[in-house]
């Protein structure tokens, strides 16, 4: 649900929050310059917390004293931590010391907004929130009120913050310039929020497409585990993601994985701009506690509007099975999570197979655990982790948009 706002952000004086800001965001170019060994050792203790040096060298091939180098450097900006096990009743030795990621060694800020709202969150390196704020989006300010939360965000931090990551309506070139934005979203001023906030806190700013941005949140994250993970979100439009192996596919042009363009945008499609049209109700209405409640009282029109939409998803998602072959096909967005499993349990992931030939192995359809515009930010906070500790391509805000009569194709998302 969104939040009235109430006017210009007054934690404190300008002098304060320079003065708060300069403690905190201090020069970590030096001590984040890890190797691709050191990336990938620290992936690995990320992903599978309390192994032994012993064991971490033989999961990734190393030698143990290129281990213990890593390990090394990783203590010395406190990344890592070491327990020893206890012993239990008849064990001799010495018990062997695990490792495990210090979650709280560095907090990083998400920021998701759009035309509605302005959602901004702060977490720590092992993903878990301390800090969230969702403010319904001014007609006028929205930057300030923007800054006005991550500052927030950064004075409550208790550790040093690496990066600022804002999931962005819109597709993103390799080279940062931002270059189509969704339709719905447009007048957004997301090249000068990008740039203010860079200025202002001294932080790298890293953006991506907001459903690329959950895709990679999600396959590194609770399907770690998972070689190929494709990932389709329902907000004001329809956009998808792939990710393979950790790494979000990305295509060419950085415009892969476009499952939008499947479902016709003017409609019918699982989306709120299609629901807000086939209810008659404004799009700014439509909350996650407001769809919630009609869900609970069963609202007839909300009931047919998923009758008809869930069936049309099964030929773009059989699409997907075909093309991509995935181990896990995961559904979020900004509808609660009894709706987009009702959508879903209309799906039939059988609609290319050939008769006749052994079908292609279906994998599960699984509704995100992180739905709404909060959950968005919680991505995005993943981009700066991802961009300076695990070795990940990611893209910074340039503050760049391409020219209107380059080519480019329409995100759904």
């Amino acid at each position: 649900m969104t939040i009235p706002y109430s006017g210009a952000v007054t934690f404190f004086t300008e002098a304060q929050r320079n003065a708060e800001l300069s403690m905190i965001n201090i020069d970590l170019s030096e001590p984040l310059k890890l190797t691709d060994e050191e990336h990938r050792v620290l992936r690995h203790i990320r992903q599978h917390p309390g192994k032994s040096r012993t064991q971490l060298a033989s999961d990734l091939n190393l030698s143990k004293a290129m281990l213990t180098k890593a390990v090394s450097n990783f203590d010395r900006v406190g990344l890592v931590k070491e327990e020893r096990s206890q012993i239990e009743n008849g064990e001799r030795g010495k018990p062997p010391i695990f490792l495990s990621l210090r979650s709280e060694a560095f907090h990083s800020i998400g920021i998701y907004a759009n035309r509605h709202l302005s959602a901004v969150v702060r977490s720590d390196l092992g993903g878990t929130v301390h800090f969230s704020s969702l403010k319904s989006m001014p007609t006028e300010g929205a930057i300030d009120m923007i800054v006005g939360q991550v500052s927030e965000a950064a004075l409550n931090s208790p550790a040093s913050i690496i990066g600022i990551g804002h999931a962005v309506p819109a597709i993103i070139g390799a080279d940062g310039e931002l270059f189509e934005v969704t339709p719905t979203q447009v007048g957004l001023p997301l090249n000068a929020i990008a740039m203010t906030l860079r200025e202002q806190f001294n932080l790298p700013v890293f953006w991506e497409n907001d459903a690329f941005c959950s895709a990679a949140y999600e396959a590194n994250g609770p399907y770690a585990e998972k070689r190929c993970v494709f990932y389709a979100t329902f907000g004001f439009g329809v956009g998808g993601g792939l990710v393979v192996e950790g790494d979000v596919f990305r295509g060419a042009f950085n415009q892969a994985s476009n499952i939008g363009a499947l479902i016709p945008e003017t409609g019918p499609r699982p989306s709120l701009t299609d629901l807000s049209a086939h209810l008659k109700r404004e799009l700014g209405d439509l909350s996650m506690a407001t769809l919630s409640k009609m869900w609970e009282d069963r609202d007839v029109l909300l009931s047919a509007w998923i009758n008809d939409r869930g069936p049309r998803l099964s030929l773009p998602l059989s699409a997907v099975v075909q093309f991509f072959n995935p181990d896990a096909i995961v559904i979020g967005g900004f509808f609660p999570h009894e709706i987009i499993e009702a959508l879903c349990a209309f799906v039939d992931l059988s609609g290319y197979d050939v008769a006749g030939r052994k079908p292609l192995r279906k994998p599960q359809l699984e509704v995100s655990r992180a739905l709404g515009p909060l959950a968005t930010a919680e991505a995005a906070a993943f981009l700066p982790v991802s961009a300076r500790l695990l070795g990940k391509a990611s893209i910074a805000a340039s503050g760049r948009t391409r020219l209107a009569n380059s080519p480019v194709a329409f995100v759904g998302s």
